[in-house]
């Protein structure tokens, strides 16, 4: 049978309140009425309605936080069919009423009415109940409760999931049998230097074989493993064959020599380029990076460096230039020191037999400029179309 929903009554529920609060209610199921006419169980009854037999054999107990199982026993030589029940206290107020239109059950003369409910009650204290007859009672088994309880099926068992029905030992056998085979028929199987395994129908241990220090030491087996003390055996031997007295010497430029007592780092440093720059250093080495450092630049004017601190410098002038006493030209950066040689000369746009001219430099260059003297020799407008200058410092 599905669940049935019973209705407490208002009159029920006050009860079960002024027992959670304290008062002494006797909350005792005492009877329980049958009745065989459908009603609307309605939280405001009071009575059963059509009730035509009262059965004060009630048994029952908690079995859990809100649940009661309840018991009633109706032995007597009488005949009818129940749609309907109510729970009576003590005192005769109706706790909680159940009807269904159709009927619930039916009793010969011949028979007896025994009927079993786990109530679940929408409180955690149902303790406080208790029952009019407890001279039996059949509740469900629990873990805290002796009761009745059903044997699971063998597809119960191999689910493994049910809580509630029992295992009997020929469905356990069964299962174990089952998980034995599927065990056992495994293997554990074992490679590389690892040995001993098999099935398991039997205990099995997996070894791996280790090495002694003499066939550490004659480096040819494949099917051992090296331990610790077989390696601190190999490196006892290495130490005598080389001693660690021996040295590592560097020269040159090579650094970082010593004894075999600790780590050596054997290193060349490289020049930097202002070691480039000033070319004294005599313990680095030249890189593309210790050029690449060296102050440049690369253009229509520019300069460039070079190791030990000379410097060439270009310029292109270009202007339209007539006769000039004197022509002053600025370098693209100015010489530290002085300007050491300063070379000069015209430059036309085209080709021409006709159109000459030259130039040549006033006086001592200076660190940052220099003057130039235009003489222009043409026929038609007497130009030149700019100077060329070549330079040489430090």
């Amino acid at each position: 049978m599905s669940k049935l929903v019973l209705v407490i009554t208002q009159a029920g529920q006050a009860r079960f309140t002024a027992a959670q609060l304290g008062d002494a209610i006797d909350l005792k199921v005492a009877r329980v009425g049958l009745t065989a006419q459908p009603f609307v169980a309605a939280p405001t009854l009071t009575r059963l309605p059509g009730q035509f037999r009262s059965v004060d054999t009630v048994s029952g107990e908690a079995v859990g936080d809100n649940v009661v199982h309840m018991i009633v026993r109706d032995a007597e030589p009488e005949a009818y069919t129940v749609r309907g029940f109510g729970l009576f206290l003590a005192d005769g107020t109706l706790l909680a009423a159940y009807c269904h239109d159709t009927p619930l059950f039916e009793k010969s003369t011949v028979s007896e009415m025994h009927l079993a409910l786990d109530i679940a009650f929408p409180t955690d204290q149902v303790a406080a109940l208790s029952f009019g007859d407890t001279n039996f009672l059949n509740p469900p088994a629990t873990t805290e409760t002796k009761g009745v309880a059903e044997l699971a099926t063998q597809a119960e068992v191999d689910a493994g999931t049910d809580a509630v029905r029992i295992v009997t030992p020929r469905t356990l056998a069964q299962r174990l049998s089952a998980l034995t085979t599927s065990i056992f028929g495994r293997r554990v199987a074992t490679a590389g230097l690892a040995t001993g395994g098999g099935d398991l129908s039997a205990d099995r241990t997996i070894t791996v074989p280790a090495a002694t220090a003499a066939e550490a030491d004659a480096g040819a087996l494949t099917t051992k493993a090296l331990t610790p003390a077989s390696i601190a055996n190999v490196l006892a031997s290495i130490a005598l064959r080389v001693t660690l007295a021996r040295r590592i010497d560097t020269g040159g430029l090579v650094q970082g020599g010593g004894s075999l007592a600790a780590d050596r780092t054997i290193s060349v440093p490289a020049a930097t380029p202002e070691q480039l720059l000033a070319a004294a250093a005599a313990d680095a080495a030249l890189t593309p990076a210790s050029f690449g450092g060296l102050a440049k630049l690369f253009g229509t004017d520019g300069y460039y460096t070079l190791p030990g601190g000379l410097i060439v410098q270009w310029v292109s002038y270009r202007a339209l230039l007539a006769d000039e006493p004197s022509v002053s030209i600025a370098y693209p950066v100015p010489f530290p020191n002085a300007c050491l040689f300063a070379m000069t000369c015209p430059t036309i746009s085209a080709a021409s037999q006709a159109r000459d001219g030259w130039t040549q430099i006033v006086g001592i260059p200076g660190p940052a400029s220099c003057l130039v003297q235009v003489q222009a020799d043409d026929q038609n407008d007497r130009r030149i179309d700019g100077i060329n200058l070549l330079l040489i410092g430090r």
